[in-house]
């Protein structure tokens, strides 16, 4: 059962912010195949220097107070303690892209027995990580998002979502919503999903999407 202090922890909705080096260095606490998937799916795939990048990141999170040294090893703590158990027995990720002509957001997500993490992807690789309340699952979560995004067009219209929904194992399902200035919805399934977009009606908008995206 998670204690009062991790729980505490899991509600404060206060991003942190994390180097790719430092997230590849929590992915190696444990390296289980939830943590393998986690790095393929955060886009954090190995690469020749990857032994430098995660001492580099064992580094900088024992100066930020993240981790801490017990013995021979290099143990989380706070809120690197919660990002670690997640990635590592995650079960149920999602990557979201949200687009308009102007603007485009990459956002992953992890769900586990352990919790959850929201990460908005930087290009220049510091990124915020943030718990949030698994609830009913990831799907859930990027379904939220989404359609805040496209029924608010807070950033304008035409505007589109892409969720690709991971599990442990199995290929995962993609399907991609877009809404145009004049209110018309389009849904496509697929990685391409181009060649299979297809009208819909708004009122049924999102369930289509859930169905797409369901297991």
């Amino acid at each position: 059962m998670m204690s009062t202090q991790r729980e505490e922890e899991m509600n404060d909705e206060t991003p942190l912010r994390l180097t790719d080096h430092e997230l590849l260095a929590l992915l190696a606490v444990n390296p289980t195949p939830s943590a393998e998937t986690t790095r393929t799916v955060f886009r954090l795939s190995p690469v020749a220097d990857n032994e430098l990048l995660e001492q580099a990141g064992i580094t900088t999170l024992l100066v930020r107070g993240l981790a801490e040294v017990s013995g021979d090893d290099i143990v989380p703590v706070d809120k690197g303690a919660i990002v670690a158990a997640v990635v590592s027995t995650a079960d149920e990720w999602l990557e979201l892209a949200l687009v308009t002509p102007q603007t485009d957001h990459v956002l992953f997500t992890a769900g586990s027995k352990d919790g959850a993490l929201l990460l908005n992807l930087n290009r220049y690789g510091v990124h915020e990580v943030q718990p949030v309340d698994p609830g009913a699952g990831m799907l859930q979560l990027g379904l939220q998002i989404a359609r805040h995004y496209l029924e608010t067009g807070a950033e304008g219209y035409p505007a589109a979502a892409m969720i690709k929904h991971h599990r442990l194992s199995g290929p995962p399902l993609t399907a991609h919503l877009k809404v145009e200035a004049d209110q018309s919805w389009t849904l496509a399934t697929g990685d391409d999903g181009a060649d299979k977009a297809e009208a819909i009606d708004a009122a049924d908008a999102f369930r289509r999407f859930e169905s797409a995206l369901t297991f």
